[in-house]
Formats: structure tokens, sequence, C-alpha cells
């Protein structure tokens, strides 16, 4: 069982060894879900949430800085992305995902969670803090949307139109993903189609998420689950991340959210639109590292 880990600083970690994470699938609410494990199990449990469209490896990075013998580091591919199982039914809703990270915290017998969640990740972990305050000890959240405007709902029909449902090549999926990020490095663009696309039919690249998934998301106008309701149900410490140029959470949205949290600051990330641990990491692990340590001091 996690224990409950120790103060590092995230700048600190460059000289610690790298570990690989395991590939573990999981049972969940009847569907066969995968997710990767850094390890270092007996110490604090850090749970990564990545966005919509988007897989577990994103957190690859992060995760290696975060395990350094200071927290057991899991990243999950949430249902319909990745290598996890897809839903016959086209369940997507924030309450399915709620219940796979309710069911996937209690086999794992998790305690004393941090949630770090991006975009929709951020949403489905914002949503089970609200719900299972006893569980969540600190929260992150990572230019995740709690509502709507007409500027986050055409970025986010900008988004979709922008990643082809099909390319001839991964270079071709490469430069979309660059040309919409610029401030990503070419690695970083490779490394995220790479593990976000799969080859089928000899030279096809398809999406490894369900696409049923971008299809919802159009009829209903790009338009989320309002999830304003649930702040002020959010009892623990809680960090507010956007992108400085983020078109998807506006600053003032970022400010109101703090007002309704009831222990939550917030912080703007420099050079970084939709995807900032990716688009400028380094100042991401400082900002993290300064608010994870400063619930340690609390």
């Amino acid at each position: 069982m996690p224990g409950t880990g120790r103060r590092c600083d995230l700048r600190d970690m460059e000289n610690v060894d790298r570990i690989a994470p395991r590939d573990v699938c999981l049972e969940v609410n009847r569907l066969n879900l995968h997710y990767l494990d850094w390890g270092n199990c007996e110490n604090q449990t850090i749970l990564l949430l990545h966005g919509f469209m988007g897989h577990a490896h994103v957190w690859d990075d992060l995760a290696e800085e975060l395990v350094g013998h200071c927290y057991n580091v899991l990243a999950l591919d949430q249902r319909g992305h990745g290598e996890s199982q897809w839903s016959e039914k086209g369940e997507y809703r924030i309450d399915d995902f709620f219940a796979d990270i309710a069911d996937f915290v209690e086999q794992l017998k998790l305690r004393d969670l941090i949630l770090i969640g991006h975009s929709m990740g951020g949403r489905n972990a914002l949503f089970y803090s609200a719900c299972a305050a006893e569980k969540v000890s600190r929260l992150i959240l990572v230019d995740a949307r709690v509502g709507n405007s007409p500027a986050s709902s055409s970025a986010f029909r900008q988004l979709l139109n922008r990643l082809p449902l099909q390319s001839a090549s991964l270079d071709e999926i490469v430069h979309l993903i660059s040309g919409h990020y610029p401030d990503l490095s070419e690695d970083t663009c490779r490394h995220l189609a790479a593990y976000g696309y799969k080859k089928i039919d000899g030279d096809v690249f398809v999406p490894r998420y369900d696409t049923k998934m971008s299809l919802e998301c159009q009829q209903q106008g790009f338009r989320v689950e309002e999830m304003w309701p649930f702040l002020e149900n959010v009892s623990c410490p809680v960090l507010v991340v956007r992108g400085e140029d983020s078109p998807f959470v506006s600053r003032e949205d970022a400010i109101k959210m703090c007002d309704l949290l009831a222990r939550a600051e917030w912080r703007e990330i420099p050079r970084a639109t939709h995807m900032p641990v990716q688009e400028n990491p380094d100042a991401c692990k400082k900002v993290f590292s300064d608010f994870l340590a400063a619930c340690y001091e609390t």
C-alpha cells in the first residue's frame, strides 16, 4: 500500500537513474484498461490523467522526474484511449470516467492520492476529487476548462479538425502536431504521434482513441459538461495551471476557479498554449515542485 511520500524538488532530479515504466492491464468496470507504472509503490501515489485524444505516454518526461525515490507514479490510458479498451456502447461521459477512476483507485488500494490531469483528464480529476474528497490529498489541473465559452469551443473544434482520422505517414502527423503547437520540440511531436497513432492496412495510420468521441463532440457543438457547481466540493489544495496563450482556459476563468475552490492557487506558464507540460517542461516542473513542496510544509 502506498505510503505518504516525502518532500522533493523536481529541479534536483537530473542525476536520478531513469526507470522505464511497466505496462500493466487491469479490468476496470468490465473494460481492460492499460496503465504505466513507474514503481516506488511504498511512496505516495501520483496518478496522471491525459487529455482528450491523448495517452499515458504524454506524461513520460514528467513521470521520470516525479519518480526519483519520491513518488509512486501511475499514468492511466483512460477508456477509449491509448492501449485501453473502447466502450462498445460509446459510454464516454464524465460519470463513466469517474467510475473508472474510482474502481482503479479501489482495486490498487490507493490513498493520500495526488491527481494531475490535463484538459479532459483534469476535468475527470476535478470531478473525482469533488465526489471522493477523502481519497485525494492534492490536485493539479493543467489547462482544464470547467465550463464553456465561444473561444474554448472554437479552439476545441480547430484542434479536432487539425489532427487527421487517417494519414499515409507518421511524418505527416508529426508535421500537423508541430503546426498546431509550434513550441513543441520535434522529438516531442514524434513521441506524441508514435503513441497516439497506429498503423493498419499496410501504410495507413489511424488514431489510438475511439473516434466516436470526436463525432459526439461535434454533435454537441464542441461543448463540455459544466463543472462549475462541483468546485466548492473540492477540499484539498489545488493548483490551477494554464498556458499563457491558451485558447481553452482564459485567465479570468482560472481566477474564478480559484475563487470558488476552498484552497487554490493558479499559475501561468509562459511560452505555452494548451499543452504547457510539453511546451515548456522546465517551467511546469518548477511550478509543480513549488506547489508540492508548499503542501508538505503546511
